[in-house]
């Protein structure tokens, strides 16, 4: 039988980048490499990206040591992302016409106008017959893209990283009703459990003074908060006994050594890897 390309989740962050890559068996999910480099610190600032060289040297290592075919997904800094939630419109309308309907309404709340956005949006399965509109700037889609064209990396998918998030917790098998927290070296990022309506968002490390003060804000940011188990569940090595520590990793079924010492550091990079493909 033919063996599938490897599907590799890239996770760039402030202070590293990270990379897993997974192969579908007969019986699941292999995992086949794993990645992560630390970054010079002025790479990335609050999701910008700031200077490409350092960074384009560090992926162009790391592409060398991949097979020619794969599937790569990565992830756009949670930071730069914009979203608004609007109404579902009516039924009679079809595309392309409910698509225009739905940019022109949404691109009206957000500080740009629409030809310096790129849209896309998603109908809430547990919003209340609403749809989220998600928007990131163009101009910083082309600067990623370039910086990966030149470490001869071609993205298949670009994606959010609380979505990447739930991917990870589903198929880990984490309770629908958890609120998901990552944290990062720059900032802690929260998101809603993957079978409520969803939301994000992230606090500094500043903001942050004990667990649960994180605890509090993330329930108090949450609008459906009320709908969530008592339990939070966090990619990261926590001491507390406020949260439930998970390893992304229990998502893939076929593991070996090494393994990373920080496996939750990797969740992000995980739902990338193991998202369905678009087509």
């Amino acid at each position: 039988m033919r063996l599938q390309a490897w599907q590799v989740g890239l996770d760039i962050q402030a202070g590293f980048a990270r990379a897993i890559a997974v192969q579908r068996r007969r019986h699941g999910w292999q995992l086949r490499h794993w990645w992560q480099h630390p970054l010079p610190d002025f790479t990335l600032r609050e999701g910008i990206l700031h200077e490409t060289a350092p960074l384009i040297a560090i992926l162009s290592c790391w592409r060398k040591t991949l097979p020619a075919l794969i599937s790569l997904r990565i992830s756009l800094p949670a930071q730069r992302i914009m979203q608004q939630r609007l109404a579902v419109p009516d039924s009679r309308l079809r595309e392309p016409a409910r698509s225009a309907f739905i940019f022109a309404s949404a691109a009206k709340q957000f500080p740009l106008s629409m030809e310096h956005l790129v849209m896309d949006y998603r109908a809430d399965p547990h919003g209340d017959n609403q749809i989220v509109v998600t928007a990131a700037r163009q101009q910083e889609i082309e600067q990623w893209m370039a910086c990966m064209a030149q470490a001869r990396l071609f993205p298949d998918t670009i994606e959010l990283a609380p979505c990447a998030l739930h991917v990870a917790a589903h198929a880990a098998g984490l309770p629908g009703d958890a609120l998901l927290v990552h944290p990062m070296d720059d900032a802690f990022l929260w998101a809603s459990p993957h079978s409520l309506p969803f939301q994000f968002g992230l606090f500094s490390h500043g903001e942050i003074e004990t667990e649960s003060s994180l605890l509090e804000k993330v329930r108090a940011q949450y609008r459906a908060a009320s709908l969530c188990s008592r339990e939070v569940f966090f990619s990261g090595e926590s001491p507390q006994l406020l949260v439930q520590n998970w390893s992304p990793l229990s998502a893939i079924g076929q593991l070996s050594a090494p393994l990373p010492a920080n496996p939750g550091a990797f969740a992000p990079a995980v739902g990338l890897a193991l998202r369905q493909a678009d087509y």
